[in-house]
Parts: structure tokens; sequence; C-alpha cells
């Protein structure tokens, strides 16, 4: 305390006045940070399940959406065997995008495209860009146009 008529050294007046700084491990042992949340459910399932429910929906919603939930459906999405099988409708893709997803979906099979059905398809780049990009790699493909 300061009496009237005494000095007192400006530091001791300034340690009376000042508020104290809180530092890093003042302020971290204070508030502890929440543990991170659980991850979910569905990537904690096997491929092959992971694949069967996603196959479920179509060559546009897997490209564009699914597998941009997490990274195992990205990864479940990128595998080969996720499109033996391609089943697309060019009237309930996205205008112009059609070819671009069909290609895309091609692509992905990687050689182990076995059926191939479409429906609407009116294009001719198909079974070319099919030949070109697997020479004679495919044994077998079915190519239904509905």
């Amino acid at each position: 305390m300061l009496s009237k008529g005494t000095k007192s050294e400006p530091s001791e007046l300034m340690t009376q006045t000042e508020p104290p700084i809180p530092t890093v491990a003042a302020s971290s042992s204070s508030s502890a940070a929440p543990p991170p949340p659980p991850s979910p459910p569905w990537t904690d399932m096997p491929d092959d399940l992971t694949a069967n429910i996603l196959q479920r929906l179509g060559a546009e919603e897997i490209l564009d959406s699914a597998q941009k939930v997490c990274a195992t459906w990205w990864r479940v999405c990128k595998n080969p065997s996720m499109w033996r099988v391609i089943d697309l409708n060019s009237r309930l893709c996205a205008d112009n995008k059609f070819e671009m997803i069909l290609f895309r979906a091609v692509d992905r099979s990687r050689g182990q495209l076995i059926e191939l059905k479409l429906a609407y398809f009116t294009g001719d780049l198909l079974p070319s860009y099919i030949a070109n990009r697997y020479n004679s790699s495919l044994p077998f493909l079915c190519f239904n146009l509905l």
C-alpha cells in the first residue's frame, strides 16, 4: 500500500495495477481440448459390403458425391471391381455430363468391365473408346442399349 507523501518505485506500481498475462501453459491446463469425435460406423464396414451398398447408386452419384464422403468410400469407389457392371441412363444424367461420366466409369474399371447397360445412349464414341483403351484385354463385354 502507498501512503501519502511516500515515493514508490514505478515497477511496483505497474505490478500492482496490471492484470496477470495468461501464458500458453496456463490457458491449456485450465481447459482441456475435447476428444475427437468417433469415426462414423460406415468406415469400419468391410470393403466388399461397402461396395455392395454403393453399387446401388448410379455411376453419376458415385463419381460426383459418394466417393467424396470419406477416405473409405473414396478407396472403395476407386476399386476396379466396383465398375465391372456399369448401368447408365442418359436421361438421368445432368446435361452434357453423360459421356464424361461414362468414360470415367469405363476408366475406373481398368479392364474388368464385363457388362455395360446404356439407356437412351446415342453417341458413337464409346465402342471405339473401349477398344482403344483396352485393346483386346476384354474377353467378353455385354453391351446393352435400352
